[in-house]
């Protein structure tokens, strides 16, 4: 059984990742396409890593997140000094026929918007000899399907939830 992140790593040259200053479109096409090969099984990846122009890694970029970048926009972020931010309410998803937004051009251009603005931090992160048992507390910890592995200080892959579990579990059942 393997015993440290690396071992239960993909590659970051074999998953998905792209630069900030991508589109929506981009990055739907990138998880549309990518399969991740992991220990005799394939998988369809949630999460896109998301870099800079530098390599450095910003965050992801979830499959619901790029969705979010889709959706309507009824109310802009109201500053936390607006008078009415203390009374922000949600939003009723009945508002969506009204709002028009499945029109076709109007969804085109949310598409072009950059992964910049529906990124998010990737909270986990694990060295790349880290035990599997520190990347399972650092997973369940963080409350995250997915951790940046790190190899001085350098993203060289990510470890999942899924493949932790079968690992850890393949010679249990």
């Amino acid at each position: 059984m393997p015993r440290t992140a690396r071992e239960v790593m993909v590659p970051l040259d074999e998953y998905p990742h792209a630069f900030e200053h991508q589109s929506l479109r981009d990055a739907v096409r990138l998880l549309d396409t990518a399969q991740i090969r992991f220990n005799n099984t394939t998988s369809m990846p949630r999460i896109l890593l998301v870099f800079d122009d530098m390599n450095r890694l910003v965050g992801m970029a979830r499959r619901r997140d790029i969705l979010g970048g889709l959706e309507p926009a009824y109310d802009p972020e109201l500053d936390s000094t607006h008078p009415e931010a203390h009374f922000k309410t949600e939003i009723d998803p009945n508002l969506t026929d009204l709002a028009g937004d499945e029109n076709p051009e109007r969804l085109r251009r949310k598409l072009d918007r950059t992964l910049s603005e529906v990124v998010r931090e990737l909270e986990g992160q694990v060295d790349v000899d880290d035990s599997i048992m520190k990347v399972v507390r650092e997973l369940v910890g963080k409350d995250t399907h997915i951790a940046a592995v790190l190899d001085d200080g350098q993203v060289i892959g990510v470890v999942r939830t899924l493949d932790v579990l079968r690992t850890l579990t393949e010679d249990l059942i």
